[in-house]
């Protein structure tokens, strides 16, 4: 598996070092359409993804704020 395993493409199974750069050739190779988080403008394959990514952003701000006082 190695280096690359992680991130996959679904379609034509190239792998890629980073999932930016999955989602990038899913769009340009397969046309496929990707979901925007609105917070920060990153991208996702998937739904599932970007609402895995907003709860843990989440989190993440709720951890900052606990650790200022």
């Amino acid at each position: 598996m190695g280096l690359f395993s992680k991130h996959e493409c679904e379609e034509c199974h190239t792998r890629f070092k980073s999932y930016g750069e999955l989602v990038t050739h899913a769009q340009d190779a397969h046309k496929h359409r990707v979901v925007k988080c609105s917070g920060c403008g990153k991208l996702f394959l998937h739904e599932k993804d970007r609402l895995h990514h907003v709860k843990e952003e989440k989190e993440h701000k709720v951890d900052e704020r606990r650790h200022r006082f």
